[in-house]
């Protein structure tokens, strides 16, 4: 007779015998497994037959990882201005205007010109006129001498990334200068173009220094008016 192995025989309630693919044992078949291993995203019969002993658990590293889809973004989210604190002007006399609605007038100096409507300086409803304004005090520039302003050369004006200068459409718009909070002097205008992200960059010649420095925005008195980004630059 035949060794029999590991397998077991009983009259009573006779079983087929098989071997293990892996050891070649001899069991009973109904002892045997199928062996699986992960390929791609789903189990695959190994198409071997094998004993408890020689069975492997599916190698985890040879399944492809399925990653969740990203989490449902919220509606009007409400991120950290953190760039507001990097203003390097933050020890300058400070921010002016009527624009302090959405992210306030600081956003307007945070160094980032590439953001939405939400998260720039904007007046929800305007002025009617060339009333609507964003700008610095420069107060404290020069320690030693707090009444000497800033020689300005050029500013830089940008529309938030998702919204124009006016919803109204192309204003008139104005850059001034002033030793004090009030009696601002043109010193360029023009017209917007009305588009979205727009972006104006004009270069003045300077002949005065001023404490007050302000981009102004003609309104209707019903749409709002914005400005993601100033940048004004010393002639010297």
């Amino acid at each position: 007779m035949r060794p029999h192995g590991r397998a077991r025989a009983d009259r009573h309630s006779p079983r087929a015998w098989a071997i293990c693919d892996k050891c070649g044992f001899l069991y009973n078949k109904k002892d045997l497994q199928w062996q699986y291993e992960w390929a791609g995203n789903r189990l695959v019969n190994q198409n071997m037959l094998v004993c408890d002993t020689c069975y492997d658990t599916p190698q985890e590293q040879l399944r492809v990882i399925i990653l969740p889809a990203d989490p449902t973004p919220i509606v009007n989210p409400r991120p950290e201005r953190s760039q507001i604190n990097n203003n390097p002007f933050t020890s300058i006399g400070g921010n002016i205007g009527t624009m302090s609605q959405a992210a306030g007038l600081a956003a307007a100096f945070d160094s980032n010109s590439n953001k939405p409507f939400f998260l720039s300086s904007v007046r929800y409803i305007s002025t009617a006129g060339l009333t609507n304004t964003i700008g610095k005090n420069w107060t404290g520039l020069d320690p030693n001498n707090p009444t000497v302003g800033l020689l300005a050369s050029r500013f830089v004006v940008t529309a938030p990334n998702d919204a124009k200068f006016a919803a109204a459409g192309v204003v008139a718009y104005a850059f001034q200068g002033s030793n004090v909070p009030a009696g601002f002097t043109t010193l360029a205008s023009g017209n917007t173009v009305g588009t979205i992200g727009e972006i104006i960059d004009v270069s003045i010649t300077p002949t005065t220094t001023y404490l007050f420095h302000q981009f102004v925005l003609t309104g209707d008195g019903i749409s709002s008016v914005s400005v993601a980004q100033l940048q004004i630059y010393s002639a010297g």
